[in-house]
């Protein structure tokens, strides 16, 4: 089926809906440029939530922030490979422990203030710190010191949580020990405690500004992740001095927080990507300009990337057909994907990735409401898993029979690791019946309401779609009569979650760097990305067990038994790997999708004016 014969899926649209979105006149021109480079136009379904790099977890943040920032080392064009990005080189200690980054001379924010080391100690301490609610914190818990530095930074702003934060006995004593002074100094004032923040930190945290262009960071032992982990957004720099021009008040207890405003504001925010940010209409689009202090600019594809929002990705389609977009992002609607497929539409790729769709209970005592939670218990966990008819959602729902997921960690996704797919739940609903009678709920009597959190989709629907289905064979199978499905925009939904303010919700995960602790570690107790509450010694110490563990395969082995421990437990349950579908003319505009989700937008050239 040719690229035209396609409008007829679109034909509901007028030529005036189309003419409404064309509204790029109001930009300023591009400068002349000798290579003849442009825009390069992207459509979404939503915006994004947040820009600051610190804060977010969310891939379509992300797709923006690559652009805004750079970090140590990136991603080359494909996405398979590690190169150069602030730091021109680096070298790693015989230990493995210790890097040392050379950062480039020419490396410039966009205000033409150079990027110093110390605005990546800045940043990565601005993270790293609980109070800033960064969804990666613990990631910089392989940083020698961090961790200490974060229990005592926490007891030091509420010495009455000394026991939450660390509760074992002698651990706790050992603490105290070294910190004998500390009980009388959480009795300080806030700006008394800042300042001992800072000289802790100095101290006892393994990073070190050796001088204006070179970092040494120290891990607590080897890690060969890590260098992937410098190209990961959360770990980008930012302007210190800039910062510190925008910070809200200091509280009476020492917390400093970033005003929310500098990060949407394009007169104020300061980056040093190869984009600056232009403009940002809310829910219309955002607008991306060449970062004319950018290092590596001649390199660059384009001169402006803009985001266009487009709830309705039938629009979406059209706007393509018209050239007024490069790129789909992402199609969500299972209707739509299916047209396309079906029709042999040749600009609809559908490339896998290594994430995950899955499913995921609140093990927490208690619900939101206060009341006991049901679901505290693995074995209706267990239950409601196995009722889950993953088959009939890849075919009927989402109609692109993706790879059925049994696992959290996707199969293959890591090489030397051989994912427990023996341990996952299959589809049982008998065995589901006898296990929930087992639990003192026969034919699910006495199990309170179960409300079903899912985000809002666009026009897609899918995720309510996909909870509908769930919805029907729990009520079904186990005879659930009280079960809703909560539909909330993304970012109520974002809130809900990190709140534990739900009590199944629908969820996905790509992976950050090739490791499986991205996905396992989210379930530790102390992970900051733990919104189920799961809380398992075991499972916690065999992660613990495999941080330190110096023989590769053992290592593994160890990770192996925590996803089995963890896929038994079930306070997730997988439900199948993405395969994302996404529309453009790879002769017009080279996007080079990859699993892992690494692209380089700046890199894109565009054939088509």
């Amino acid at each position: 089926m040719s690229r035209y014969l396609v409008v007829l899926l679109v034909m509901v649209l007028s030529a005036v809906a189309l003419a409404m979105f064309s509204f790029e006149s109001d930009l300023p021109p591009l400068p002349h440029d000798p290579q003849n480079r442009g825009t390069f136009v992207y459509a979404d379904t939503q915006d994004p939530g947040n820009l600051d790099p610190g804060k977010t977890s969310a891939s379509i943040d992300f797709r923006v922030l690559k652009c805004l920032y750079q970090t140590l080392m990136v991603y080359a064009y494909g996405g398979e490979s590690l190169e150069p990005g602030v730091a021109e080189s680096h070298t790693i200690s015989e230990d493995g422990r210790v890097y040392t980054f050379r950062l480039r001379e020419d490396a410039k924010w966009s205000n033409g203030d150079t990027v110093v080391a110390g605005d990546f100690i800045y940043a990565w301490r601005r993270a790293m710190l609980a109070e800033t609610g960064s969804d990666y914190r613990t990631l910089f818990d392989l940083i020698d010191g961090v961790r200490e530095f974060n229990h005592w930074r926490s007891v030091l702003l509420d010495y009455s949580a000394l026991e939450t934060v660390l509760p074992d006995s002698q651990e706790r004593d050992a603490f105290t020990q070294r910190y004998p002074e500390l009980q009388k100094q959480s009795e300080l004032s806030g700006k008394e405690k800042w300042q001992l923040t800072l000289d802790q930190f100095a101290r006892n945290v393994g990073m070190k500004a050796l001088d204006d262009r070179t970092l040494q960071v120290s891990l607590t032992t080897r890690t060969p992740h890590f260098i992937e982990l410098c190209a990961f957004p959360t770990f980008s720099p930012l302007p210190e001095q800039v910062i510190e021009k925008n910070l809200e008040p200091m509280t009476d207890n020492g917390v400093i927080r970033v005003n929310r405003q500098y990060w949407s504001d394009p007169d104020r925010l300061v980056t040093n990507g190869p984009y600056a940010l232009t403009r940002w209409d809310n829910k219309q689009r955002l607008v991306m300009d060449q970062n004319a202090n950018y290092w590596d600019k001649d390199r660059m594809g384009n001169l402006r990337i803009i985001l266009r929002v487009v709830p309705d990705e039938t629009l979406a389609l059209a706007l393509f057909q018209d050239g007024q977009v490069d790129w789909i992002a992402q199609v969500g609607s299972s209707q739509l994907k299916a047209k396309l497929f079906e029709a042999g539409y040749p600009y609809a790729h559908a490339d896998p990735r290594a994430g995950v769709y899955y499913y995921q209970f609140n093990c927490r005592p208690t619900l939101p409401n206060g009341r006991p939670n049901p679901l505290a218990d693995a074995r209706v966990r267990r239950a409601l898993g196995m009722c889950i008819d993953r088959q009939k959602i890849v075919k009927s729902v989402t109609r692109n029979n993706e790879p059925l997921a049994y696992t959290f960690v996707p199969v293959g996704s890591i090489p030397g690791y051989d994912a427990p797919v023996e341990a996952g739940l299959r589809y049982d609903p008998q065995a589901a019946r006898a296990l929930l009678a087992e639990a003192g709920y026969p034919e699910g009597k006495g199990l309170p309401p179960i409300d079903l959190l899912v985000s809002l989709s666009g026009t897609s629907g899918g995720h309510k779609d996909i909870a509908l289905v769930i919805k029907k064979s729990w009520e079904e199978q186990l005879g659930l009569p009280d079960i809703t499905i909560e539909e909330v925009e993304f970012q109520v939904y974002i809130e809900q979650s990190k709140q534990g303010n739900f009590t199944v919700r629908r969820a996905g995960w790509y992976g950050d760097y090739r490791d499986p602790t991205t996905w396992l570690d989210m379930l530790r107790k102390e992970d900051s990305n733990n919104d189920s509450g799961y809380d398992n010694p075991a499972y916690d110490k065999l992660l613990a067990d495999a941080a330190v563990e110096a023989d590769a395969a053992v290592r593994m082995q160890k990770l192996r038994d925590a996803e089995a421990l963890l896929l038994h437990e079930a306070p997730i349950v997988p439900l199948y790997y993405y395969v994302e579908t996404s529309v453009y003319d790879p002769t017009e505009a080279d996007i080079r999708p990859n699993p892992w989700n690494n692209l380089r937008l700046d890199l894109v050239r565009k054939t088509r004016d």
